[in-house]
């Protein structure tokens, strides 16, 4: 009990310490003086076109990395113009070239106000949305992918349907659209409550002052701009996919507020586990499916990864398999599922965490 009490106070102290850090980085924000943008120009690949991807990027050696390189070429496969934005202040001779050569604008800033003011400061470099724009996403490479083409993501975004779209939604806080790949269609495009919310996005050094006030706060901008916001994979939608995955095998009972699987016995034989891994994400659906239950909201890209990755979407969080911060049993279980998708990508993100992770294994 004592040895967990650490960890029980950090919880509880965490969210009023991060909300106090946010509010002073918020004052101290308004002393920042001088430009962020410290190099923008035009890249060699001509004009962004209707469909612009506008890419945010950080590393610290100001480095490309080969799943970066990756993810961009993916996105000028499918015809999207890219403008490149990174928060490194710097990139390396060799990589500032590469990029040159796939990007339609390259900016290079300082590092304030993390993936939003770096979203902001390339918008406005690249005038967009141009007359002849007609969706703009924006994206980061807090993903590893995509593991899987990203067209038929692309094509199920229908703007007829919902003017701004996502790869998933969350419930955590508010409702909103998870940023790290956002859609924006015409109708949301030339609305006034697009380059308002823009112009409210400032250089806070809070990842929870940008959690709160600008990740959540799109989301509110839109909606309560009379938009219509839609997520390819809704949080509901994972966790009834989880609970008919698991229904199959098993029933699941609820004890004191918690889902407790019950193995289902047939044809005379127990339920045995098909692989190593079995036993850790039966713990782990139970988990989810307990919290789900008690109307207790998740992370659909950590809690719901691996529900996530099946039902197709093409991403998987770096921060999941690097930090692991919510503590989500079973992500051991990453290696497999992913190279069961994408055996090439699976090496490409091992060699990423052969140089990043420390005091962990893969």
């Amino acid at each position: 009990m004592l040895r967990g009490l650490p960890r029980r106070l950090w919880q509880r102290v965490r969210g009023p310490l991060a909300r106090a850090r946010g509010w002073a980085a918020f004052a101290l924000s308004h002393l920042e003086t001088g430009s962020t943008v410290l190099f923008d120009e035009p890249g060699l690949a001509g004009p962004p076109g209707p469909h612009v991807a506008v890419f945010c990027h950080f590393d610290g050696a100001g480095r490309i990395r080969e799943h970066t390189r990756a993810y961009v070429e993916a996105l000028r496969a499918e015809r999207l113009g890219v403008v490149f934005v990174t928060n490194a202040g710097h990139l390396e001779p060799e990589d500032l070239e590469w990029v040159r050569a796939r990007a339609s604008r390259v900016v290079i800033r300082r590092n304030l106000g993390y993936d939003f003011a770096a979203w902001r400061d390339a918008i406005a470099a690249a005038a967009l949305p141009a007359p002849d724009t007609r969706m703009l996403l924006i994206a980061n490479d807090s993903v590893y992918g995509p593991l899987r083409p990203i067209r038929p993501a692309l094509e199920r975004m229908d703007f007829a349907a919902a003017d701004v779209w996502s790869v998933t939604d969350s419930w955590q806080h508010r409702f909103h659209l998870q940023s790290f790949f956002v859609a924006f269609g015409p109708r949301a495009l030339a609305h006034p409550a697009f380059p308002r919310f823009w112009s409210s996005v400032g250089n806070v050094r809070s990842k929870w002052w940008v959690v709160t006030r600008f990740e959540i706060g799109l989301t509110r901008a839109m909606l309560g701009a009379g938009l219509r916001c839609r997520a390819l994979w809704p949080y509901t939608t994972l966790i009834e996919r989880l609970r008919e995955e698991t229904s199959r095998e098993e029933r699941w009972e609820v004890e004191d507020g918690t889902a407790v699987r019950a193995v289902r016995r047939e044809a005379g034989c127990d339920a045995a586990p098909r692989d190593p891994f079995a036993e850790i994400r039966r713990h782990a659906a139970g988990r989810v499916l307990g919290l789900a239950l008690g109307r207790v909201p998740m992370n659909p890209t950590a809690d719901l990864w691996q529900v996530l990755l099946e039902q197709g979407c093409p991403f998987l969080k770096r921060e999941l398999l690097r930090d692991n911060p919510g503590l989500v049993p079973g992500v051991a279980a990453w290696s497999a599922t992913v190279g069961a998708i994408d055996a090439r990508g699976r090496d490409v993100i091992l060699r990423d965490l052969e140089r990043c992770l420390k005091d962990r294994s893969p």
